[in-house]
């Protein structure tokens, strides 16, 4: 989350010098890169989630009746 905030921020950064738009682009971009650190927590959190339901159906499937 902290490097897409950055990759954002410096962008924008950089934007706002080439095109004199001080401080829009610096306030867009920061905001995609803040989005972009949320939508990679909540992609990371699904899969955890994903793989430990199904570690439990596993564990569950060999401790069945034999």
């Amino acid at each position: 989350m902290v490097a897409a905030s950055f990759i954002g921020l410096f962008i924008g950064i950089y934007l706002d010098k080439w095109l004199d738009t001080k401080p829009w682009m610096t306030i867009t971009w920061l905001g995609f890169g803040i989005a972009s650190g949320f939508r990679n927590i909540f992609i990371l959190t699904r899969r955890a989630l994903r793989d430990q339901e199904q570690e439990e159906k596993q564990d569950q499937r060999d401790d069945g009746p034999a």
